[in-house]
C-alpha cells in the first residue's frame, strides 16, 4: 500500500540507489591493493520516470530573482539503472601498479552513503507517523 504514495516510493527507490552505492564502495575498497584495479562508483541518483506527482519528474530549475544571480545551465542527465562508471579519482592519482583506489576518497563517499541513508529513512519514519497520525485523528 505504501509503494503508491509518492514519497514511500521515492525513499525506498533511494534507499536501494545508497545500498548499491555501498556495495560499489566496498568492492573498491576489497580491491585497494589489486594491481590494474579501476575504482568504479555509480551514476547520480535520479527519480525515477514512472514517479507520481509531476514536481519529481521535471527536472529542477534554477531561478534567477536579483540581477547579479549567475546563469548556471541545467541539464537532465536521468540515468536511473544505476550504471556503473569509472570514479574520477583524477585528484587522488593513480598508484605505481595501475590501481586507482583512494582509501580516503572510499571513505569520505562512506560517510556521504551514511548520511544520505539516515536522511532517507528518516524522512520515510516521518511520513510513516504523520500517515499513522492521521489515520489515528481520523477515528
Amino acid at each position: 500500500m505504501l509503494e503508491e504514495i509518492g514519497l514511500f516510493h521515492l525513499a525506498d527507490d533511494r534507499m536501494r540507489y545508497l545500498t548499491a552505492q555501498q556495495s560499489v564502495i566496498a568492492r573498491n575498497i576489497a580491491n585497494a591493493d589489486t594491481p590494474g584495479y579501476q575504482a568504479q562508483d555509480l551514476a547520480p541518483f535520479q527519480p525515477p520516470s514512472g514517479t507520481q506527482g509531476a514536481s519529481l519528474n521535471a527536472p529542477l530549475a534554477l531561478v534567477s530573482t536579483e540581477p547579479g544571480h549567475f546563469g548556471i545551465a541545467t541539464g537532465s542527465t536521468a540515468n536511473s539503472d544505476w550504471s556503473l562508471m569509472p570514479s574520477a579519482a583524477a585528484s587522488y592519482g593513480e598508484k605505481p601498479n595501475g590501481n586507482t583506489v583512494s582509501l580516503e576518497e572510499q571513505m569520505m563517499k562512506q560517510a556521504d552513503v551514511a548520511n544520505n541513508f539516515a536522511l532517507a529513512t528518516a524522512a520515510y519514519s516521518k511520513s510513516l507517523s504523520i500517515l499513522k497520525a492521521g489515520i489515528d485523528f481520523g477515528k
